[in-house]
């Protein structure tokens, strides 16, 4: 069932941060947009006022500042802005169409209007004003990040992707955009399965979604039934058997885990992830021949280069050749890699350094693991073992 995202509360923090932003840019605007000092000093204080959250303050100088010049946007851009903060959102709507009304172009207040007619519950008043802002603005993650939030409130997160699509790529660490594009595609998701399942809700395509719902769940041996209904059904589908091989790995089932990948290597011959996953799996079953052959075919067949590269030198060490393995691991560390396969990496090179007689690298690959291992330990770290 789709949750009533009607119901969602409004995300304060995010509304916060438009406020912040948006405060000092209000008195730069006002120094060109009228010459009377006194609103210009009014209108400095009411951003500074805003800046502090002092939004009952501010309040009182926007509206001094509206009353000593009634045609300047800008103090009705921060009259609304400040209304808006205290909740009076029927009040700051109708000082922020006055500033739209007055400057149609004027940075920020067509989204702090549409965000005054979303908690309003004017829906379509509340999308077509942030449009505007987007319109004028494609670059600002605030607006879009708001134009996605009142798509998904008005029950259309088909709507929503593309907003929050953009603010994403625009701003990709920020958890505001983050958890609402997440959210949209959740439900588009969610209402495509449904329509599959209404369909024919023994077909494939809904098993593989179950196992993909199963998987992400952590619910390994729910995920593996699904699979393999899939693949009862479709049975020629080198994708199905690369995911169910995956769930394996997840089980540490790596003789089954390895028969799925064989049968996604006949599907489709030289496929960089199955040659990938089963050279890693052969060097860690300890048959490292095979595992380091199978690498060496994924690297040509353009498979990701730091885990393979990773593996490989595991391979390589296990096999009598610690030399090139730790050529290969010094490569490895310059193709990006994750955080648990740095770890690897600096740990294996500090052995292999030390079987070498290379003291000075071996001290300093003791001392970038040790650099990552308290990294991981500090509060909030978020732990990585993509392989």
């Amino acid at each position: 069932m789709l949750p009533k995202i009607e119901n969602w509360i409004l995300n304060r923090n995010l509304l916060l941060s438009c406020f912040l932003l948006f405060a000092s840019p209000l008195q730069a605007q006002t120094d060109l947009a009228t010459s009377n000092q006194a609103v210009i000093q009014l209108m400095q204080n009411g951003a500074a006022a805003m800046h502090d959250g002092k939004a009952g303050d501010a309040e009182s100088y926007f509206r001094q500042a509206v009353a000593n010049a009634p045609d300047l946007p800008d103090a009705y851009l921060g009259l609304g802005m400040s209304e808006l903060r205290e909740g009076k959102t029927g009040e700051a709507e109708q000082a922020l169409f006055r500033a739209v009304e007055i400057a149609p172009q004027l940075a920020g207040a067509h989204m702090f209007l549409g965000i005054a007619q979303y908690q309003m519950n004017k829906m379509d008043a509340a999308i077509a004003s942030l449009e505007q802002e987007v319109n004028a603005q494609p670059q600002n993650v605030e607006a879009l990040t708001w134009l996605g939030i009142v798509e998904l409130g008005a029950g259309y997160p088909d709507r929503a992707t593309g907003p929050l699509d953009r603010a994403a790529a625009l701003s990709p660490r920020d958890p505001n955009v983050l958890d609402y594009r997440g959210r949209a595609h959740s439900l588009v998701a969610e209402e495509s399965y449904r329509a599959l399942t209404a369909l024919d809700p023994d077909s494939w395509r809904v098993h593989r979604a179950l196992g993909e719902i199963y998987s992400a769940s952590k619910q390994y041996e729910e995920a593996v039934v699904e699979f393999r209904k899939a693949i009862d059904k479709q049975p020629n589908s080198a994708d199905l058997y690369e995911a169910i091989g995956d769930e394996y790995q997840h089980l540490s089932r790596s003789v089954d885990a390895s028969r799925a990948y064989e049968m996604e290597l006949k599907l489709s011959p030289h496929n960089p992830i199955a040659l990938y996953n089963l050279g890693k799996i052969q060097v860690q079953s300890g048959a490292a021949e095979r595992g380091v052959a199978l690498l060496r075919q994924a690297l040509e067949a353009n498979a990701r280069p730091a885990p393979a590269n990773y593996f490989l030198a595991l391979g390589l060490a296990q096999t009598g050749h610690p030399e090139e393995a730790a050529t290969t691991l010094e490569k490895c560390l310059t193709e990006n890699p994750s955080d648990y396969i740095k770890r690897g990496a600096y740990f294996q090179l500090a052995r292999l350094y030390k079987m070498m007689n290379r003291k000075e690298d071996a001290e300093h690959a003791v001392s970038e693991l040790t650099k990552l291992k308290d990294a991981a330990a500090k509060p909030g770290h978020v732990n990585d073992e993509t392989q």
